[in-house]
């Protein structure tokens, strides 16, 4: 690797560290803005991008314990921010919505829609397709190690 390329390398994942910060602290600060808590909030953000799901689906996307999950639930419903309801397909089956009351959570989000949109002006697909790889490739990557994690911190003995 050349001496210019590790740099900038360097400084990539520095400022993708730095950008990790900077999501986190706008989420809590969001969260506490709305009476939540980062869990919560991680809950409505899975639900708003894949839409009613099982608790345990949830759970499973958001890495929480069936116990921590409930817990997380009981607060968004006391909140008003989600609800538990049958499956119309399945009456055994109970799902999780957000209600209309999330959508609160828009307005926090306005100015990061349009800063993504001048972003995508500025950018030729190619660019954005070598983003996109960057991008997800360290996604995956996070979930198998979260999930690794999660695993070995459940097979230990004091858990």
């Amino acid at each position: 690797m050349s001496s210019d390329k590790s740099a900038v390398f360097s400084e990539l994942i520095g400022e993708i560290r730095r950008s990790q910060a900077a999501n986190q602290r706008f989420d809590r600060a969001v969260a506490d803005a709305v009476g939540l808590n980062l869990t919560d909030m991680g809950c409505i953000d899975v639900l708003s991008q894949q839409g009613p799901m099982t608790a345990g689906q949830l759970a499973q996307h958001t890495g929480l314990s069936s116990g921590a999950m409930t817990t997380a639930l009981d607060r968004l419903e006391a909140a008003g921010f989600a609800r538990r309801l049958r499956d119309e397909q399945d009456r055994r089956r109970v799902l999780v919505e957000l209600t209309p009351a999330a959508s609160v959570l828009d307005s926090f989000f306005t100015e990061h829609v349009e800063m993504s949109r001048r972003l995508y002006l500025e950018h030729t697909e190619q660019e954005m397709r070598l983003l996109l790889t960057f991008v997800r490739r360290g996604r995956v990557f996070n979930e198998r190690r979260a999930a690794e994690v999660e695993a070995q911190t459940r097979e230990r003995p004091d858990s």
